[in-house]
C-alpha cells in the first residue's frame, strides 16, 4: 500500500487526501451526528408525552386516593347524569362485582370522554378499577370501564 501511495504524483496524493477527508466527514455526519440528533428529538417527544400523561394522573390522583367524604356519593344516576352533561351516549351498563358498574361507551369524542372520567373521579366518590380506551381510524373512541362506589 505504501508503494502504491508513493507511486502517486503529489497532485494525486492531495486529491486522494481530500477525498478521504470528505468521506470521513460524510461518515461522521450520516453515521453519528444525524442519528444522535434524531434520537434526541425522539426522546424529547417521548418526554413530552410522558409529562402530559403525568399531568393527567397527578390531577386526578388526589381525588382518587384521598378523603372522599367531600364528594357526592356515586351511583348509577350520577353516571348517567355525568355522561348526559358531556353529551355522551352510554351503550351498555352491567353490574360488576359488588356494587360496581361495567360501562361501555362507543363513538365518543376525546374531550367529552376524558371530561366524563374527570367528573366521575373528582366530583363523585367513585373509583375506576379498569379502563380500556381504543380509537378507530377516524379518531372516534370506544371506552369500557368499571367504576365502583
Amino acid at each position: 500500500m505504501r508503494a502504491w501511495w508513493t507511486g502517486r504524483e503529489p497532485r494525486e496524493q492531495l486529491l486522494l487526501g481530500v477525498l478521504g477527508g470528505l468521506l470521513l466527514v460524510f461518515a461522521l455526519v450520516f453515521a453519528v451526528i444525524l442519528p444522535l440528533a434524531d434520537a434526541r428529538a425522539d426522546a424529547d417527544r417521548a418526554l413530552d408525552r410522558a409529562r402530559a400523561g403525568y399531568d393527567i394522573v397527578a390531577r386526578t390522583s388526589p381525588a382518587t386516593s384521598g378523603d372522599t367524604s367531600a364528594r357526592a356519593p356515586f351511583d348509577r344516576a350520577a353516571l348517567l347524569e355525568a355522561a348526559r352533561a358531556q353529551g355522551l351516549q352510554i351503550t351498555r351498563i352491567q353490574p360488576a362485582d359488588g356494587a360496581g358498574l361495567s360501562v361501555w361507551i362507543d363513538d365518543a369524542q376525546t374531550a367529552p370522554l376524558y371530561a366524563l372520567f374527570d367528573t366521575l373521579l373528582t366530583e363523585y366518590s367513585g373509583r375506576m378499577d379498569r379502563v380500556v380506551v381504543s380509537a378507530d381510524n377516524a379518531g372516534r373512541l370506544s371506552a369500557q370501564f368499571t367504576i365502583r362506589p
